[in-house]
């Protein structure tokens, strides 16, 4: 506040406190993405990106919901409450780009549009290990936008702060819906406990420090009496230029003493519901601790040119004791002050760590409160990094698995159409392969099968550019547009089938093109919707499984009588299944014919 209206904008403090928000954010970033690379070579970028932007948002979050507990706990959090949106907005920005970066992912270049798939792509409603968590995701975003965007003052002033703060009330609920994001996404797949410690530890860390704040607000809602009048104590009770906090006839009431008088406000100021019972009086003005607006004591108006308006209270002294009128009057209503005799009166010894004010606006804190804030920042900005490194380090090993999206090549070799098409390729003449020639399975780009770029190409001989996609002994090719010339029908003869029998086997359904590198990891639950759109979009379908010795094995799935299945699995897809069936070898590649109708769920 000032005698002059003059607008704050970004002052030294504020620079100071966006300059490490951002010093802190590339800080996480960085160590998350490099310790990711460490842990887990094979991952893509885009999956190290997904996972530290999410990381980074869960961590400041629960960073926000530590902060108001903490500033009532002890004042000197209070530079970190004064500017604590900015804080709320870059977390919200992490997300954004977190859930971005996820649906353009998971969702995008497919046959349906990404938000609807989003939606859509998993109905397991039923199921709490097979819930949908992208859609608790996409809530609790939906929910930090509104509260991003009605964070400035506007907002504050056209809202109501009553209806503002109940707005802004549902971070709670959005941090519930997060914290079942994370349970029952990236967690679930994950084997070592790390991750469930670390979110447990930041989930137990917030809810103990508002039972903390709660605790001790209790004692200043009990009522300090009955009545209309109702004594609140000496006046010696009551700290210079402080305030006693009273709780008459429900709410909380303020009663400060100054140069000799006292007087009685609400305790909610008109800004953000902030407490001003733990302010302080400054230049003749009720200085709120949260963002230092300023009321007079005597009739609860900020000064003009300034409209803010707190409810006051009648205050008389009366046998040395200070008596409150239980009944507020209406916002703005001059009262005369009470009049206290300096004599006999001992005001009440403060504490010294608390003698200190700070205020948000003002270009310096006081000393005390600087050198608490530093070393908490400086705390927060080396628990970041580790934070980061730790979850990185955590996530389970990745398996060597490869896409060469910078590299085309050029392939020929004899087309097989059907439901998972491929092209055959005669290998160099080498003693010890096992076969003279290898199978490619063939995908377009995006999310989508190579059906219709080879469709009457069977057992033609073609020229065609692609990217190679592998994993293991399997290995596909991302068929660039364009670029399949026929050679004609001179390919050589289909590879004979080698019958297995029957057999019975346990894994999980998989699209062929990410589970074999183009994403890595391409499976569990976090791939589902994923692997859903790749297989609507007539990517072949793929059981992953262990052979006998324990090895991973991929089988590409078809129906009994070889022909597709994709539209029958998609309910299936990234869950754990018993499937038996007939089980062909074709060279390298291994084939499993079933019937969608006979696949068993297992716990």
């Amino acid at each position: 506040m000032s005698h002059g209206y003059q607008a704050v904008g970004w002052n030294r403090q504020k620079k100071i406190y966006d300059r490490t928000i951002a010093l802190g954010v590339a800080l996480f970033l960085s160590v998350s993405v490099v310790a990711g690379l460490l842990a887990n070579p094979h991952a893509t970028i885009e999956t190290l990106l997904i996972r530290a932007l999410g990381a980074g948002a869960f961590f400041l979050l629960h960073v926000i919901l530590a902060i108001g507990p903490l500033a009532r706990l002890d004042r000197r959090f209070l530079p970190l409450l004064y500017n604590r949106r900015h804080l709320g907005v870059t977390m919200f920005l992490l997300a954004l780009a977190h859930g971005a970066f996820a649906v353009f992912q998971f969702h995008a270049n497919g046959n349906v549009d990404p938000l609807l798939s989003v939606l859509t792509s998993n109905e397991r409603f039923a199921s709490l290990p097979h819930f949908p968590f992208q859609p608790l995701g996409l809530a609790a975003l939906v929910v930090l936008f509104l509260m991003a965007a009605t964070s400035h003052d506007f907002w504050l002033a056209n809202l109501s702060p009553r209806v503002w703060k109940g707005l802004h009330m549902l971070v709670y609920p959005a941090w519930g819906l997060a914290v079942a994001h994370v349970f029952l996404g990236a967690l679930q797949p994950e084997r070592s406990p790390v991750l469930a410690l670390v979110v447990g530890a930041a989930m137990l860390a917030v809810l103990a420090l508002h039972l903390a704040a709660g605790w001790r607000e209790r004692a200043r809602d009990r009522e300090a009496g009955v009545g209309e009048w109702v004594d609140v104590g000496a006046p010696g009770e009551i700290p210079e230029k402080r305030a006693k906090v009273v709780a008459l006839g429900g709410e909380r009431v303020a009663v400060f003493r100054y140069d000799g008088k006292v007087s009685a406000v609400s305790n909610l100021c008109a800004h953000q519901n902030g407490p001003l019972g733990e302010g302080q009086i400054q230049d003749g003005c009720i200085t709120c601790p949260w963002h230092g607006y300023q009321y007079r004591p005597e009739d609860g108006c900020s000064p003009p040119p300034f409209t803010e308006k707190v409810a006051t209270y009648r205050v008389r002294l009366e046998q040395g004791r200070v008596l409150v009128d239980s009944r507020a009057e209406a916002p703005g209503t001059p009262l005369a002050p009470a009049r206290v005799s300096a004599e006999g009166e001992v005001a009440r010894a403060a504490d010294p760590s608390q003698q200190e004010f700070y205020v948000g606006y003002l270009p310096e804190a006081p000393p005390g409160i600087a050198r608490a804030t530093r070393s908490v920042v400086v705390g927060l900005l080396l628990l970041a990094p580790a934070v980061a490194a730790t979850v990185s380090a955590a996530h389970r090993r990745l398996p060597a698995a490869a896409f060469e999206h910078d590299v085309t090549r050029v392939f020929e070799g004899t087309v097989k159409e059907g439901a998972a098409p491929a092209l055959r390729v005669e290998r160099p003449v080498q003693p010890e392969a096992r076969a003279s020639e290898s199978s490619y399975l063939l995908v377009a780009r995006n999310k989508f099968g190579a059906g219709g770029l080879v469709s009457g190409l069977d057992g033609h001989r073609v020229r065609l550019e692609g990217k190679l996609i592998y994993r293991g002994g399997e290995t596909a090719i991302e068929v660039q547009a364009g670029s399949l010339r026929d050679l004609g029908a001179q390919g050589r003869a289909a590879l004979s089938e080698e019958d297995l029998g029957t057999r019975t086997l346990r894994g999980e359904i998989v699209d062929s093109k990410c589970f074999l590198g183009v994403m890595n990891p391409g499976q569990s639950k976090t791939h589902r919707e994923c692997a859903v759109r790749c297989i609507a979009g007539g990517i072949p379908p793929a059981f992953a499984t262990l052979d006998e010795t324990g090895a991973p094995r991929l089988y590409v799935l078809l129906g009994p009588d070889g022909g597709s299945v994709a539209q029958e699995c998609l309910g299936f897809v990234a869950e754990p299944l018993e499937i038996s069936g007939r089980v062909l070898r074709a060279g390298e590649r291994f084939v499993l014919q079933a019937d969608p109708r006979e696949y068993r769920r297992l716990p």
